[in-house]
């Protein structure tokens, strides 16, 4: 089910203060483990390091990007490759 119309999307808080309070000051940058917070206005080019459930990746926000979830762009499973068979030798 979504997420009602009339209530303003979710940013969280470590997020929020960062986007805001660093136009004036620098502050240290957040990790991120909110991963259902949506990406605003706020972070359009900046680097986010967020925890994707074993590691913290750094990420570049781009315009392309606003309005998704950044858990999104985490990618959290491993790759699947099929085993090598080696051919036996017949004697």
């Amino acid at each position: 089910m979504a997420r009602s119309s009339w209530k303003f999307f979710y940013i969280n808080s470590s997020l929020y203060k960062y986007g805001f309070i660093n136009k004036f000051r620098n502050i240290k940058i957040p990790k991120v483990f909110s991963r259902s917070s949506i990406v605003s206005k706020i972070f359009f080019k900046k680097i986010i390091p967020f925890y994707k459930g074993n590691s913290y990746i750094k990420i570049l926000f781009t315009k392309h990007q606003l309005g998704f979830k950044i858990g999104e762009f985490g990618v959290t499973r491993k790759p699947f490759n099929f085993p090598i068979k080696t051919k036996k030798n017949k004697r």
